[in-house]
């Protein structure tokens, strides 16, 4: 498999994590995730999240990378990006970059206890500013399925400091505290806005569908659950947006069809589609319509320009 990596694709190098990134922490067992929160996610699952909220920045920085970018095998980008997306956060002084804004109610208990306790002990890691801000609603989030970080800011204090906190807590593996709520809450509280990007110009999908009889909010298994596909700005006519839509509801109609294996066929799925610019789950619309819990926090990533473009695309 190396050889044929090499061979084809010299500039891409696979890396196995041993044993030291993708095991339980010292303190916790095995015999004791039957007490967990949440327990149909598996103990894999959750070394998973901890690799992506914790692990992964030490890693890399001692590979000598400076920046990292996520795209899971099940997330799509549809659109052309014509630029290079490090250089962009580079020359723009840009430290984190996500695209899909969505709310998160399921941190866990005891989460916010050891946030306020991060921040009453360690205060001069932020500004009053950005905690009054981020109280106002603590489960703004961003879908981190795809994300793009320059890995220093999470080197150093006091990110470092914050990330070491969480980990000690044991809550990514006792209460599924997710890798998502942990980049939103430290990139949150300890970035200003202007070093935060909200990428809108490329289309992208990440859509998680229903494995279980029925899901949270009368999903069925097949459907989808969170995520979907956003339209970026400025790509696509509505007519070809109109027929990538549909060939999604077709696929997973048909696809949902397969899974049921006899069961009642007219429990079709539930579909959020707003204004020629999503389509999926209920979780990342939520986000998006400007009447809604986020855009307050979000319009502060768009400039004038970008607000007067980017409201064509965002429903009231």
């Amino acid at each position: 498999m190396e050889e044929l990596q090499l061979a084809n694709r010299p500039q891409i190098k696979l890396h196995p994590l041993n044993s030291t990134y993708w095991s339980l922490p010292y303190n916790l067992h095995e015999s004791d995730s039957i007490h967990w929160n949440r327990p149909m996610y598996s103990i894999g699952y959750r070394h998973m999240m901890r690799w992506f909220a914790i692990l992964i920045w030490p890693y890399l920085h001692n590979l000598g990378y400076t920046h990292v970018m996520r795209l899971d095998d099940d997330s799509y980008i549809h659109s052309q990006i014509k630029y290079n997306l490090f250089e962009y956060m580079r020359d723009n002084h840009k430290v984190y970059g996500f695209r899909q804004p969505v709310i998160e109610d399921a941190v866990g208990a005891g989460w916010d206890d050891m946030v306020d306790t991060f921040l009453d002990v360690n205060k001069d890691a932020t500004t009053q500013e950005q905690i009054d801000e981020f109280k106002k609603d603590r489960r703004i989030s961003f879908y981190n399925n795809f994300f793009i970080a320059d890995i220093s800011f999470f080197m150093r204090p006091p990110a470092s400091i914050f990330l070491n906190a969480i980990d000690e807590s044991n809550l990514i593996y006792t209460q599924r505290t997710g890798d998502l709520v942990v980049h939103s809450t430290v990139v949150r509280l300890l970035l200003p806005p202007k070093r935060i990007h909200w990428f809108r110009d490329f289309s992208y999908q990440h859509m998680t569908l229903c494995t279980n009889p029925k899901c949270g909010n009368g999903v069925v298994k097949g459907c989808p659950q969170n995520g979907g596909l956003s339209r970026g700005v400025g790509t696509y006519t509505d007519e070809e947006w109109s027929a990538i839509t549909l060939h999604l509801k077709v696929k997973v109609e048909h696809d949902k069809k397969v899974v049921e294996r006899g069961d009642p066929p007219d429990r079709k799925c539930l579909w959020v589609v707003r204004y020629n610019t999503f389509i999926g789950a209920k979780d990342v619309m939520k986000c998006l319509k400007r009447k809604e819990r986020c855009y307050p926090y979000l319009k502060q990533f768009l400039n004038s320009s970008e607000a007067a473009e980017t409201s064509k695309f965002i429903p009231s």
